[in-house]
C-alpha cells in the first residue's frame, strides 16, 4: 500500500493529455450546433407580435357552462344529464 507522502506528483511530469483537450473541443462543437440548430427553428416560428396582448378571438360568447369544471372534465350539458327514453336500450 503506497502512502500519499510517498508518492508525490511532479506537477513538470503530469500534463493533461490530448484525449481531454478533444473531448473540450467536441464539447464546444456540439454546444455550437445545437445553438445553431435551435436559431433555425426560432426563426420558423411565426409569431403575431401585435395581437399578442389582445385575447384570442371567439365566436362562442362566455359562459360558465361551456367551462370546464376545476378537475378538468368538462361540464354537463343539459342533454347529458337527463337521457332521453329513445337514448335507452332495452334489455
Amino acid at each position: 500500500m503506497i502512502s500519499l507522502q510517498t508518492a508525490e506528483i511532479d506537477p513538470n511530469v503530469v500534463k493533461p493529455g490530448w484525449v481531454a483537450l478533444l473531448i473540450v473541443l467536441a464539447l464546444g462543437v456540439a454546444t455550437f450546433l445545437l445553438w445553431r440548430s435551435m436559431a433555425k427553428q426560432l426563426k420558423r416560428i411565426d409569431v403575431d407580435r401585435a395581437g399578442a396582448d389582445a385575447p384570442a378571438p371567439s365566436d362562442d360568447p362566455a359562459s360558465p357552462a361551456g367551462s370546464p369544471s376545476p378537475d378538468g372534465a368538462a361540464a354537463p350539458t343539459t342533454s347529458e344529464q337527463t337521457p332521453t327514453p329513445n337514448e335507452h336500450s332495452s334489455h
